[in-house]
């Protein structure tokens, strides 16, 4: 069977962070505190501004499986990833600080895969 065509969509900004790219973002960010920073679901969830029972069903991967493989393979993104983390555990900073800068970059690792996106304020106020 050969390759398909892929049909191009042209999403919103906000509507692709906000049904798949924070979700995946969220995904891999609990699974890093839980697994990788042995971080007990309660603290993981305070982190991150997310029910125990969330952070449970995004290590479980039941939760935000859509992109996160395409998002995971991706140097720059991971590492975004991990400098947020720290900031949120050793800062004590809030979740909401960051989710422009990692909205910002998953469309930017997921434009290379061919998904896109049109501009949104954050990026056009960041050109300036």
């Amino acid at each position: 069977m050969g390759k398909e065509a892929r049909k191009e969509r042209y999403y919103l900004s906000c509507e692709l962070a906000a049904k798949s790219l924070l979700p995946a973002i969220r995904a891999i960010m609990a699974e890093r505190l839980v697994n990788d920073r042995h971080l007990p679901l309660y603290t993981a969830s305070k982190l991150l501004g997310l029910t125990p029972a969330a952070i449970s069903n995004y290590v479980k991967n039941k939760r935000g499986n859509k992109i996160r493989t395409l998002l995971e393979s991706d140097p720059r993104m991971s590492g975004v990833i991990n400098e947020v983390l720290d900031k949120l555990n050793s800062k004590g900073s809030s979740i909401g600080e960051y989710y422009c800068i990692l909205c910002y970059e998953g469309r930017r690792a997921l434009n290379e895969y061919g998904y896109k996106s049109s501009y949104c304020i954050y990026e056009r106020t960041s050109r300036a």
